[in-house]
């Protein structure tokens, strides 16, 4: 299986697994794999793409290989948006836009994917998935470490399987892990993150990462038969 193909197949098994309503794609990335989330989420009732494409460009090709392929039945699916994220992402959020999955492709300089990766944050939803595509690029492992370190995401899944530390590394951060957190603190001021956690340890030496946003205040982290068992027994 080709790369392209273990990419589709990793999106699309996402997609599959966590039926999104509403799905946010930053860039057109690649165009294969694009219309196979298209044709993913056509799948799944009422589910909406909102793909923003920040360049004519992007925005002609995708149109016509839809047309070529005789996709314009998926154009009632997606809401295609011609304006670079981080001009149009802060509109949406005070709109009180939500999203449950969003893809983010590497677009752009550093500080106009930090306004894009601010806002997703925002707008997706408490446990919500975010895929991020080239996450072993230098900007996007940086802003994957941001969400991961200052966000509370946690890693779900990668295409590849993540490289394990030495054991002598791993037995030395669990003493640390277990120290406690005025120390742990401290040390995250004088040293470097990635010396404290390193990309193997949080999975960012992968070209696709899919990361879960943190509960968010006032949610439950449980199932429905172990909150209504939790009901019962009260």
């Amino acid at each position: 299986m080709n790369l392209l193909n273990q990419q589709t197949a990793f999106v699309t098994s996402l997609i599959d697994e966590h039926a999104p309503q509403d799905t946010l794609q930053l860039g057109l990335g690649n165009l294969d794999l694009t219309l196979s989330i298209c044709q993913s989420l056509n799948k799944i009732e009422n589910a909406v793409l909102t793909l923003i494409t920040p360049s004519v460009s992007q925005h002609s090709s995708f149109m016509k290989e839809m047309n070529k392929l005789k996709l314009g039945l998926l154009n009632d699916l997606v809401e295609l948006i011609r304006t670079p994220a981080d001009e149009v992402l802060p509109d949406f959020y005070f709109q009180n836009r939500t999203v449950d999955l969003a893809i983010i492709n590497e677009s752009g300089p550093f500080d106009q994917a930090l306004v894009a990766f601010y806002y997703v944050d925002k707008m997706l939803v408490s446990r919500g998935t975010v895929i991020i595509n080239d996450a072993d690029t230098p900007v996007m492992k940086k802003l994957c470490r941001y969400l991961i370190t200052e966000r509370g995401y946690t890693f779900q899944k990668a295409l590849e399987n993540p490289k394990k530390a030495p054991l002598i590394t791993r037995l030395l951060r669990s003493q640390f892990n277990r120290a406690p957190g005025f120390i742990k603190e401290t040390a995250k001021i004088i040293f470097n993150s990635e010396l404290l956690m390193p990309d193997e340890e949080i999975g960012l030496q992968c070209s696709i990462v899919a990361l879960t946003k943190r509960v968010e205040e006032g949610d439950i982290e449980m199932d429905f038969d172990t909150l209504l068992e939790s009901i019962i027994n009260e």
